[in-house]
């Protein structure tokens, strides 16, 4: 068995996206000693473009030659909201509509979902466009995450949210031995997340061990979605109870703590730099309600977050969406 995916780019894409998928589904490759990915490019009107940098791209194939693939991504970059590719969302539509799996990486969920293909499901796009992202789609249900994977839709915020993505894609492939070899031989093992009062966040230079970085890694990539403390550790390769016991020793708190933490961070960034109505913030890090995200907000920061919101912008600290980085990931 193989899976055959499909990457339809479009003009300006941004190339670390294409390089970082590419890269993961390579190494798969090695280490699973066949072919199991193949990949294929389309360009809309089958012709070459250039990347963000100025690089020429070219495509693999004619739209019309293709088979239905097992996995079909559009890639966009930072001018997809204003950007049109007929062709290739109508192949998507198409292969969507046989059963294929298809997703966006960076800002290639606005096309997805100006042609429909995200309504009632779970997206996310890139940080910098989520809020007109929401505002524009209120019929996709947008997580403030690194990536997002419902059902046979994907979808990821680009940068290195892309290799979060294509690692998972294979661990549900070719198991988490596999997908762990990958993120070693491509150094991710070692990225640092710092949990906000952890030991880590209070005593420079210190790491936390490989396990429990990968754990948070996890957290981190899908903080608004349902995952519990066994899969987690399922995911490397430990029990249940040993998971604990790290969380313990490295962090004194737990993992459900942790992503309790991460959530709440991740909102009072959306309450203080966007216009998105509470409701939609609750929905986007994974509250079940408005009203619980205001509980939780409460007794975490002290005050509520229609609150915070209005003393912010009372001291005039707001600035123009396209001039401030709010991104918390």
């Amino acid at each position: 068995m193989k899976r055959h995916i499909v990457l339809c780019l479009c003009p300006r894409v941004p190339l670390f996206c294409v390089a970082a998928a590419l890269d993961v589904l390579r190494h798969a490759n090695r280490f699973a000693e066949s072919d199991f990915y193949q990949w294929t490019f389309l360009c809309e009107d089958n012709a070459p473009l250039q990347d963000s940098n100025g690089i020429w791209l070219y495509p693999g194939a004619n739209i019309d030659d293709v088979d239905q693939p097992d996995l079909a991504f559009i890639v966009a970059g930072f001018d997809a909201a204003q950007m049109e590719q007929p062709q290739l969302c109508a192949w998507l539509a198409r292969k969507a509509r046989a059963g294929c799996r298809i997703g966006g990486i960076s800002n290639g969920a606005f096309l997805l979902a100006s042609s429909g293909l995200l309504n009632h499901y779970s997206a996310t796009t890139h940080w910098e466009d989520f809020e007109s992202f929401c505002l524009r789609f209120p019929e996709v249900r947008a997580r403030y995450q690194r990536f997002v994977i419902d059902r046979k839709r994907l979808t990821c915020s680009g940068g290195s949210a892309t290799l979060d993505m294509f690692i998972e894609l294979v661990r549900q492939d070719l198991g988490n031995e596999i997908a762990l070899r990958v993120s070693r031989q491509m150094l991710l093992q070692e990225q640092s997340v710092v949990v906000p009062g952890s030991p880590a966040s209070r005593t420079p230079g210190q790491q936390y061990s490989p396990r429990i970085q990968r754990v948070l890694n996890m957290i981190e990539a899908g903080v608004g979605q349902s995952i519990t403390v066994a899969q987690l550790a399922s995911r490397i390769g430990i029990s249940r109870r040993e998971l604990l016991r790290l969380f313990r020793e490295e962090l004194n708190t737990t993992p459900s703590k942790v992503l309790g933490q991460r959530r709440l961070d991740r909102a009072r960034s959306l309450v203080l730099n966007t216009r998105l109505p509470m409701t939609t913030i609750a929905d986007s890090v994974g509250f079940s309600s408005q009203s619980h995200l205001t509980s939780s907000y409460h007794a975490q920061f002290g005050i509520t977050p229609a609150q915070q919101r209005r003393e912010y912008r009372a001291a005039s600290h707001r600035l123009p969406l396209k001039s401030r980085d709010f991104r918390d990931w």
